[in-house]
């Protein structure tokens, strides 16, 4: 389950690219030790409930609060995400040892400059159950904008109802992660290790990603590669 396209395709992640390209690696790099500094944005608690937690980052996505929208992401989920804008596993491994509060906040500025406008348009939010993976357990939400296809995120319990990046954009993640991920797997270091190790805890969420019954199988097969190349490194 993913807030994809009808048809299955993840095209919305290549109208986010660059959106991203520009702002989510660059904000990484200074807020990385060494990297210039760059204003860190505070993570605070996640929503009360799942249909909230969709509900409080479309208001604020419309309202342009990136900072505020920050803790509505898994925390130290963005900062893996940036893999699949070719980050620096250098810059990846620094900055996992801190915050990632800024660069949620470009994430979702990103995510706002490409296909924000499916979440700002008026929607109907359903609360649709719970699914669980390797013992977490997922909330779904439907997002179905007026006179459109329903989509749906995924949210988890940490520390508040928080929206998990890579059960909702598992598909256009992959695709971009595997050449990433590829080369972790090549390298010895303590940076590859690092990574490889955090990448571990995003497994579930992929593997729920890979359940999307509206993505095409080539989509769903990328997941599970990405999977397959995380967990022969755990």
């Amino acid at each position: 389950m993913s807030f994809s396209d009808p048809a299955g395709s993840p095209s919305w992640w290549a109208r986010m690219r660059r959106g991203l390209l520009l702002g989510l690696v660059a904000t990484l790099a200074a807020c990385s030790p060494g990297g210039g500094g760059g204003a860190d944005v505070t993570i605070g608690r996640g929503a009360p409930d799942p249909v909230a937690a969709v509900e409080d980052l479309r208001t604020l996505l419309a309202a342009g609060d990136f900072g505020g929208a920050s803790s509505l992401a898994v925390p130290g989920q963005a900062v893996l995400a940036s893999l699949a804008e070719g980050a620096a596993p250098s810059t990846v491994a620094a900055a996992l040892d801190g915050s990632d509060g800024q660069v949620a906040a470009n994430f979702w500025s990103g995510f706002a400059q490409g296909v924000g406008g499916a979440l700002s348009q008026e929607a109907t939010l359903e609360d649709l159950g719970t699914t669980s993976e390797e013992g977490i357990e997922f909330f779904v939400v439907g997002v179905t904008p007026e006179g459109g296809a329903q989509r749906v995120m995924v949210t988890r319990d940490v520390d508040g109802q928080r929206i998990d990046l890579f059960a909702t954009f598992g598909a256009g993640l992959a695709e971009g992660m595997i050449p990433s991920v590829d080369l972790l797997l090549t390298s010895s270091n303590d940076d590859s290790g690092q990574i490889l190790a955090a990448l571990q805890d995003v497994v579930p969420s992929l593997l729920v990603a890979a359940r999307d019954e509206t993505l095409s199988p080539d989509a769903s097969q990328r997941i599970l590669q990405l999977v397959e190349m995380i967990t022969r490194a755990g």
